[in-house]
């Protein structure tokens, strides 16, 4: 949808107009059909970037189940799906926390640790900035050239943790899609130690392409934490819940400054599921690499478009031939959702973020791209 908010001067961006920044997100279909009146099964939402194949059908069952037990309250110390997350990666159970969302965790982490100054690269996710803002602290941004492709240089952002007391990093990120390697994020780990940093990785999209995480890192370090989502690769943003790992010490922190009851039963059960459901994981990472080439390929061809190299399950892209923000428009006209990406600072109103859905899907979109690209 397109965004209508202010843009900002990235040359002025400090703490205090930081503050001022809208909070626009994805994935908003009620908006959309109240905007184009359009009923909700005709509406393909390219603008979240959630599995195309949606939950496995085990973490289905398992969430219908557990609606059973919705008379009770939650494990306020979600046991069994820490364990869960605890065999999954190879980890304990008490360097596991779960919450509403990773984004939830987003916001406790700066609640408890107080940082003053935290370095962001931007383009990224804006509720980084906004929990930083929230627990009081400062925002200091290290913004991201497009000329380099908007690719973060771990020795740039090295120096720039100097004088930091947190950092937060998206990777792969969002919007941009780009990678930073596990021997990358190895290196900017030794930085923030030295400087006595808190690392917070967020890798809500690394489930596409495992080998590249640091989790296993992330128990051994206590400046460091790993945050993930059963949001996007798992298809399962309605039922919020996710999870961070840490050392020990780390996770016992948060956990105390954590709300209980953050997770429903169903959440919980699903999510349990759907880490036991390896083919459906098997499935997700060939469809999604598959189509995902498919649809960059196609998006070369189409006239002023330039796509960016991108390792998740969306393409970041700029739009040269046509006013982007119209585009947006007219696409959600015909009930094809896409992300106008203005309101990330760092960006203009040229930069648009789609998600990679079915090969049919895809298909409709890059006819509708065509047919508009061409008048």
């Amino acid at each position: 949808m397109q965004n209508t908010e202010h843009e900002l001067d990235n040359t002025t961006l400090t703490h205090e107009n930081t503050r001022q920044t809208p909070r626009v997100h994805g994935g908003n279909i009620h908006e959309a059909i109240k905007r184009y009146g359009l009923e909700g099964k005709k509406i393909l939402d390219f603008s979240s970037n959630v599995n195309p194949l949606g939950p496995s059908a085990t973490a289905r069952r398992a969430a219908k189940k557990a609606l059973a037990l919705i008379d009770r309250y939650p494990d306020p110390e979600m046991t069994e799906l820490r364990k869960a997350i605890a065999r999954y990666f190879g980890v304990k159970p008490g360097q596991v926390i779960c919450g509403n969302g990773s984004n939830e965790l987003i916001h406790l982490i700066p609640r408890v640790f107080r940082p003053k100054k935290v370095l962001i690269p931007m383009p990224t996710f804006t509720e980084y900035a906004a929990a930083v803002e929230e627990a009081g602290g400062e925002v200091v941004p290290l913004w991201l050239d497009e000329r380099e492709g908007f690719r973060i240089d771990p020795l740039e952002m090295a120096f720039a943790l100097k004088g930091m007391d947190m950092a937060f990093l998206c990777n792969p990120n969002n919007p941009t899609g780009l990678l930073m390697t596990k021997a990358e994020t190895a290196e900017l780990m030794g930085h923030a130690l030295q400087y006595g940093v808190r690392l917070v990785v967020d890798e809500a999209f690394m489930d596409f392409i495992e080998s590249e995480s640091i989790i296993k890192q992330a128990v051994e370090a206590s400046q460091l934490i790993c945050l993930r989502s059963f949001a996007k690769f798992f298809g399962m943003p309605g039922l919020r819940i996710g999870y961070a790992v840490s050392d020990e010490a780390t996770i016992a922190a948060l956990r105390a400054g954590q709300e209980p009851w953050t997770a429903s039963i169903p959440a919980e059960h699903a999510a349990i599921a759907a880490l036991n459901d390896w083919r459906h994981i098997k499935k997700t990472r060939r469809v999604i690499e598959k189509e995902r080439d498919r649809l960059l390929s196609a998006l070369r061809l189409l006239p002023g478009v330039e796509p960016f190299p991108c390792a998740a399950n969306f393409i970041f892209m700029k739009v040269d031939s046509f006013d982007a923000p119209l585009l947006v428009e007219k696409l959600g006209l015909r009930g094809l959702l896409v992300r106008g990406c203005s309101s990330f600072p760092g960006l203009d109103s040229g930069f648009v973020r789609i998600a990679v859905r079915t090969r049919r899907e895809n298909g409709r979109l890059i006819s509708a791209l065509r047919e508009l690209l061409a008048r």
